[in-house]
């Protein structure tokens, strides 16, 4: 039988994945020689994804996360994504073997980040894409890269209306700012959200952050920060679900996290330009002119070099596990 101590150390190594604005929207609970990934709606972006698929895509990081642990200390896993009606849950049973293969991708959880400064001018070669992107797809995901400046040129326009379409929306911008941490004393009294040093801005306290985020960040000022941002970017993935269903946002969760792992071995850096994909008529935009018919872009992630930013912080383990 599989010691509490090994469950609890598989189970940190989940809850380092990401997740929308490090709500970190996840119960674990622990079974016999099992593990469950529950969603907590109580941490639901409400306005940004209101029917939960960024959720349901964190929940597929952690349990891509877990099944690299498990093997890592030599655990063979079963998963089982069950829906109970209300909600979609994954169940993980876990079997020891003596011999099991194994990932060096394990060694890249604790250092993977989402980087959202500006990144280097420097190329990415082709073979180094090619490896980037091998693992990522199955008959369920699937990714367009954005890789000329032709390419991203096309893809810029979706970017900048998604972002003035949410900066325009109060809810959005409020929603936004209560996931702000904007002093490194209210990161660690929270464990969770965007702490304002990982994202390149000076530590403010909450009261002037508030007024900076409501006051001088405008739809304008975003769209003018997000120019300068495409253009210093490497590249641009677009990941997409064969179905909109909470077991595929599962699926893309795991190829997402697996890119992510292979992007941090390869020290290439990555982050989130999701705004074209939550604006329901962008998204659309995206699927005709790109000629999507058959897939649901729900992710868009860019790439490139730079240098690291401060790492989010992660709750207590103790918040995130069901008391049986």
């Amino acid at each position: 039988m599989i010691t509490k101590d090994t469950i609890l150390k598989i189970i940190k190594y989940a809850a380092k994945a990401p997740s929308g604005h490090n709500t970190q929207p996840w119960k674990f609970k622990i079974g016999n020689d099992s593990i469950s990934i529950l969603p907590d709606f109580t941490r639901a972006l409400l306005v940004v994804d209101s029917d939960n698929h960024a959720l349901y895509i964190s929940l597929g990081c952690a349990l891509e996360n877990l099944i690299i642990a498990a093997n890592q200390f030599d655990y063979e896993t079963k998963v089982t994504i069950h829906n109970n009606g209300n909600e979609t849950f994954i169940q993980i049973d876990l079997y020891q073997v003596e011999e099991i293969k194994k990932t060096d991708l394990f060694n890249f959880i604790v250092k993977r980040q989402v980087t959202r400064n500006k990144y280097n001018p420097e190329k990415i070669q082709k073979e180094v894409l090619r490896e980037l992107f091998d693992d990522v797809l199955d008959k369920c995901v699937q990714v367009k890269l954005f890789l000329s400046k032709t390419e991203i040129e096309t893809l810029t326009p979706y970017i900048i209306e998604g972002t003035n379409l949410q900066f325009n929306n109060k809810a959005f911008v409020k929603e936004l700012v209560s996931w702000v941490r904007f002093s490194e004393k209210e990161v660690l009294l929270k464990g969770d959200g965007l702490w304002s040093a990982s994202m390149g801005l000076p530590n403010m306290g909450r009261c002037v952050g508030n007024f900076v985020m409501k006051n001088f960040v405008t739809a304008k000022s975003e769209a003018k920060r997000w120019e300068k941002i495409i253009s210093k970017s490497e590249g641009f993935a677009l990941f997409m679900v064969e179905k909109n269903d909470p077991e595929h946002w599962i699926k893309l969760g795991q190829a997402f996290q697996r890119f992510g792992l292979m992007a941090t071995k390869m020290n290439i850096k990555h982050a989130h330009v999701n705004m074209p994909c939550e604006e329901l008529p962008v998204r659309e935009k995206m699927i005709q002119n790109f000629q999507l018919y058959e897939y649901t872009p729900l992710l868009l992630i860019r790439f490139g070099y730079s240098n690291p930013l401060p790492y989010s912080y992660r709750r207590n383990i103790n918040e995130i596990i069901i008391k049986s």
